[in-house]
């Protein structure tokens, strides 16, 4: 019985071993030759179904044969892990998702479709052996990974103390393993948008000033990139023209920002060294950081992103130290004021930053001690921002907001790749809607897959509200007809930032002025030497791009799944108060789904900037923490609110744009359906029933506390918009907050017995 049990397991193992070789080696073509090859029609089906199989998964035999070995040897070990139920189940949410992605990635990028994954009916077995065979292997990996992290995490000693000394020596050991870059691309890199805000802080009209609704004299720039950077970049532009040429204004700015962020980087090393991080982690991390030349190279880049991310890194840290003394270290006025600072700087040096520092403020109310000072420290920045830098500075400056086409954009990419495909299924009066907003003759040229800029900038800057609401009326009715369009356009956009073998420009190699062209005295000059740099950098960074594992640090695509996975681990070692410095992070990943470029390495920065010290946190001795019986309970009433919420608004949206009701007789089914569930859920998990209260009586109240709730939200939503102004989606942020805090309080007083 032994033996036959260990003979079925090896040949278990040895098929599992098989089937991720073969996932890691498959062609994913859907050329004739391998789909519907007319010399096969005289087969039978079994026939062709195998001559095609042997097509596909015959490619590369002796890599098949080498990744099998290695698989046999992964699985090998894995009994060996010892894990957990829940470390399994974690892999394998993990494994599912990136193997979706990675398979709908491939396809995309080969084809600009998902032709390869939901073709015919063997294109379709295919694609589920190769999805099953990359999720079997990545959750493999995550299980090893778990297992890694626990073994470092148990060598490190007791806290460290580093000295000032060598902080500063290893800072400037960093800087000098980076001054090559700032040499050799002096006196810095950028891209078109730096030249552009560079001109309008010193008043220079440029091109750009149509893409806002407020235009006229007296408007020289737009908040559409952040006007705190471009009053920044402006005042070295100054400096630099002061001295006689903008080369040195320019030169000054990067060789500043290069050590500010060697100095961030260096610390963080060093903060965490004294927390306990293990010395050969703690060297490797400051070997890492003085020699990946991502850092450098965007250090010494004049760029709005540079910047965020820099300021994403020491928020991150601040937030970790908040989490890690339970709030305690706000007690502390000059912690506070440094936090306070740095939320402020993360609202203004990118426009979605403000929803950092309120998402962190929202979770530091939740997990930490010191709530009033929380909120001081992280929601007040972002009121500041939305209310006196928005609506009395900017105004008072002339400096008009950014078109509504940033928040529209993948809608109009919907809309392009709709008319490019289906043009005959638009009817005259969706043509006449989409016209008035955008260039509709011009949006099958205009289209691409991976890049939103061309059709946007075609958005009708003067369109009325009644053009709108028709334009979004046409979106919903093409979609109720072909979903499959505006869900293949909402795949290419994001496709690029979470498959790792995508491929885009790794960073700048020059200055570039084409925005600041019209104005020579703003230009920065292509100098011979810059010309060389720029011609040995590029296929030298192209290279790396393909450099077997290597590969991986310098793919865009690879980082949010690095974010996953710690995320995954905070979840393992129930520490989750650690998801509140993972906060930038993980909203960075968020950041990637409606970005107008896809994969673009500018928007994944924040995450390469943070991932390096968040690995470290994961590498620090520490325990399971033990959560108080309240913020269990508030934890699973955010989880249950979550999900009611996306029961909510999607049954509404199937209900509007599929089954066609009226939005009121919809939104009235969604909202009961959703309270009938938040109902269920919240009386079994969340709170304890009250001794005599009957279900008739209970269900009554909470649908009045639900009721109530929804009224409070809609006076909320009213009050921030249309008196005070202020952006929908931060009122809706604060509003949501503010009335789950009513929906806890009220709930829990009524419908919870009392102890004792």
């Amino acid at each position: 019985m032994k033996a036959g049990r260990k003979t079925g397991k090896a040949l278990l193992a040895a098929a599992l071993s098989l089937w991720i070789g073969l996932s890691l080696t498959c062609t994913m073509s859907v050329e004739l030759y391998y789909t519907a090859d007319p010399a096969l029609t005289d087969q039978g089906g079994l026939a062709r179904l195998l001559i095609y199989a042997i097509r596909s998964f015959s490619v590369r035999p002796w890599l098949t044969a080498v990744l099998t070995l290695a698989a046999a040897a992964v699985l090998y070990g894995l009994p060996r892990l010892r894990s957990s139920g829940g470390e399994r189940a974690l892999a394998a949410c993990f494994g599912v998702l990136f193997s979706l992605m990675q398979v709908l990635g491939r396809s995309y990028a080969e084809n600009q479709n998902w032709n390869a994954v939901f073709g015919t009916r063997f294109v379709q077995c295919r694609a589920l052996v190769i999805f099953g065979g990359k999720a079997l292997l990545a959750a493999c990996l995550v299980l090893y990974a778990f297992r890694l992290t626990d073994r470092l995490a148990g060598m490190a000693p007791v806290g460290v103390p580093a000295a000032s000394g060598r902080f500063f020596l290893a800072a400037g050991l960093v800087i000098l393993c980076w001054l090559p870059y700032y040499c050799a691309f002096f006196p810095g890199l950028s891209n078109p948008d730096t030249g552009m805000q560079i001109a309008w802080a010193l008043h220079y009209p440029t091109e750009w000033l149509q893409y806002s609704p407020i235009r006229g004299e007296g408007v020289f720039a737009t908040n559409h990139h952040p006007y705190f950077t471009t009053l920044l970049f402006g005042l070295f532009a100054e400096i630099g023209l002061a001295l006689g040429d903008i080369v040195w204004g320019v030169a000054l700015y990067c060789l500043g920002q290069l050590a500010l962020t060697a100095l961030a980087m260096t610390g963080v090393w060093f903060y965490l060294r004294r927390l306990g991080l293990p010395e050969k982690v703690f060297r490797g991390g400051l070997i890492f950081t003085a020699l990946f030349p991502l850092y450098p190279l965007y250090a010494i880049t004049m760029l709005k992103d540079s910047l965020f991310s820099l300021a994403c890194l020491t928020f991150s840290l601040l937030l970790f130290e908040t989490a890690r003394t339970k709030g305690e270290a706000l007690g502390k006025n000059r912690f506070c004021l440094l936090l306070f600072g740095n939320a402020l700087l993360v609202a203004l040096s990118k426009n979605q930053g403000v929803y950092f520092a309120a998402m962190a403020g929202v979770v530091c109310l939740v997990f930490c001690r010191r709530r009033l000072r929380a909120a001081a420290a992280l929601l007040v920045p972002a009121l500041l921002f939305q209310t006196l830098w928005l609506q009395v500075l900017l105004p008072a400056w002339n400096v008009a907001p950014g078109g509504k086409q940033e928040v529209l954009g993948l809608l109009f990419q919907q809309t392009a790749r709709y008319v490019s495909v289906c043009p005959e299924d638009v009817t005259r009066e969706e043509e006449e809607a989409i016209r008035a907003v955008l260039d509709y003759d011009r949006l099958p040229e205009l289209y691409k897959p991976h890049l939103a800029d061309p059709v946007k900038f075609t958005f009708n800057q003067d369109a009325t509200a009644e053009e709108m609401s028709a334009y979004y009326r046409a979106w919903g009715q093409m979609f109720r007809r072909r979903p499959d369009i505006y869900l293949q356009a909402f795949l290419s956009n994001i496709s690029g930032g979470f498959y790792v073998r995508h491929e885009t420009a790794l960073s700048y190699t020059n200055f570039d002025n084409r925005e600041a062209a019209p104005y020579p005295e703003l230009c920065v000059p292509q100098t011979p030497r810059l010309q060389k740099a720029e011609a040995v950098a590029r296929p030298l960074l192209r290279g790396v791009q393909h450099v077997p594992l290597v590969r991986l640090l310098f793919s865009v695509g690879f980082y949010p799944w690095v974010i996953l996975f710690l995320f995954l681990d905070v979840l393992r070692k129930r520490q989750f108060s650690q998801i509140l410095a993972q906060l930038p992070a993980i909203l960075s990943v968020a950041v990637l789904l409606p970005a107008p470029v896809s994969g673009s390495y500018r928007y994944a920065m924040p995450m390469i900037y943070c991932i390096p010290f968040l690995l470290g946190t994961r590498l620090l001795p520490g325990r399971e923490e033990e959560v108080s019986p309240l913020a269990r309970q508030i934890f699973r009433f955010g989880l249950v609110g979550g999900l009611c919420f996306l029961i909510d608004y999607l049954l509404l949206a199937f209900l509007v744009e599929i089954a066609g009701l009226p939005t009121l007789a919809a939104s009235g089914i969604s909202f009961t359906v959703s309270v009938g569930v938040n109902y269920l859920l919240s009386m079994r998990y969340v709170f304890a029933r009250r001794e005599g209260m009957g279900r008739i009586r209970e269900s009554a109240v909470f649908l009045v506390l639900s009721l109530t709730g929804l009224g409070l939200n809609q006076i909320l939503m009213y009050l921030g918009t249309a008196v005070l102004g202020i952006h929908y989606l931060l009122v809706k942020l604060a509003a949501t907050a503010i009335v789950m805090a009513y929906n806890f309080i009220t709930r829990k007083f009524f419908l919870e017995r009392r102890p004792g």
